[in-house]
């Protein structure tokens, strides 16, 4: 498999990625040069730069812990090739999201962290960037898990999400890690690639987790809320509803029909028809599901307009509540529209009937946010 492209670019110029790629790619001319000219310098290369997994050797020469990741296999370019091609196509993504002085470190952690874990199972000298590459790979899989990544299988193009791209090539690692304890794998350093991945994504999930990094809606933390959230509204339409026998009823006293519709969006009446019919529970969840996937496509106008019509044709539903919220959320902060999403969260507030404490609390907190945004327009 190899990796096309992804959606999700970095918003600032990535230079720390295009440099580790410039000088791996010049490190692999010149010392390749050199192996044809006499050696010299290839020679000079290596021994200064290749890491020698043994105490005294580290401890006389502690920079090859990192040098050696910028040393690759003279006799091809599939080595240096794949390894740059991976961490071009991740490493933006990456770079963007922790600026540049993180995403250095984050690199040079993962050629440390990558050497020690293979030196754990072999003591043969080690050359090469893949340890450091999967160490961003995995930080690409905790920060964006949800991004689309296209990747070429044999000779044909495929579209995945971030997480099961990561997960895919780790389980290829893992498969010829075990190749190789029977003895039928290859000279790869698949435990390097293995302990890269782990720190990439423990790391960002450290940085999350304690909010040194800051969370954002498509990261590893949001996937997981998201998840869990789904769980529970599953469990709760498997246990059913009282207000679904209600709505029924009264939808069988006004002669409506209960059929669902094939879309949430076939839902909306024209303007000037008779009341919005009322939504049942598979209504509720199909809009719910589609609001999510808008909102994970980052096409937050389409995602507001479902959770609108949870409110407008359920209002007396578990979800209208949160979908209000929701769609506040996504008005005021993706959409720009401070004085509509003011509107929702006002009307919710007001209402005679009590919503959620927590709830409630998310909405005071977005209300103040929204007018102190308001107050630094005008100011």
């Amino acid at each position: 498999m190899i990796p096309l492209a992804v959606d999700r670019q970095s918003q600032i110029s990535p230079w720390v990625t295009t440099a580790i790629v410039v000088i791996n790619l010049l490190g692999f001319v010149l010392v390749g040069t050199s192996l044809r000219e006499g050696g010299s310098v290839a020679d000079s290369a290596y021994s200064w730069g290749v890491l020698i997994p043994s105490a005294s050797a580290v401890a006389a020469r502690p920079w090859t812990l990192v040098t050696y990741a910028f040393l690759h296999d003279p006799s091809g370019l599939a080595h240096v090739g794949f390894n740059m091609l991976f961490l071009f196509i991740f490493g933006r993504s990456v770079e963007g999201r922790l600026g540049h002085i993180r995403f250095a470190l984050l690199y040079a952690g993962g050629c440390v962290v990558a050497a020690l874990g293979q030196w754990l199972f072999s003591r043969a000298p080690m050359i090469g960037a893949s340890g450091a590459v999967a160490a961003v790979t995995g930080a690409f899989a905790a920060l964006c898990p949800r991004a689309r990544v296209r990747l070429l299988v044999f000779f044909s193009v495929i579209e995945i999400s971030g997480l099961a791209a990561v997960i895919l090539f780790a389980v290829i690692d893992l498969v010829g890690q075990v190749g190789s304890f029977i003895g039928v794998g290859s000279r790869v350093a698949y435990i390097a690639h293995l302990a890269g991945y782990a720190f990439g994504i423990g790391t960002m999930l450290v940085l999350l987790g304690t909010g040194i990094l800051p969370r954002s809606e498509f990261d590893l933390f949001f996937l997981l809320r998201q998840w869990r959230r789904r769980r529970a509204m599953a469990d709760a339409f498997r246990q059913g509803s009282p207000w679904t026998r209600e709505a029924g009823a009264a939808l069988a006293n006004s002669g409506g029909s209960t059929t669902n519709p094939r879309s949430a969006a076939e839902a909306l009446p024209p303007r000037g028809a008779s009341p919005l019919r009322t939504w049942n529970d598979s209504d509720v969840r199909r809009a719910l599901h589609d609001a999510s996937s808008a909102f994970e496509r980052a096409d937050f106008s389409r995602a507001a307009s479902h959770w609108e019509r949870i409110v407008a044709h359920a209002p007396h539903s578990a979800e209208a509540d949160d979908a209000l919220v929701m769609a506040a959320l996504t008005v005021g902060r993706h959409l720009g529209d401070r004085s509509r999403a003011r509107a929702m969260i006002d009307s919710l507030l007001a209402r005679s009937r009590p919503c959620r404490a927590a709830l409630r609390h998310q909405a005071e907190a977005l209300r103040a946010e929204l007018a102190a945004d308001a107050a630094d327009g005008s100011a």
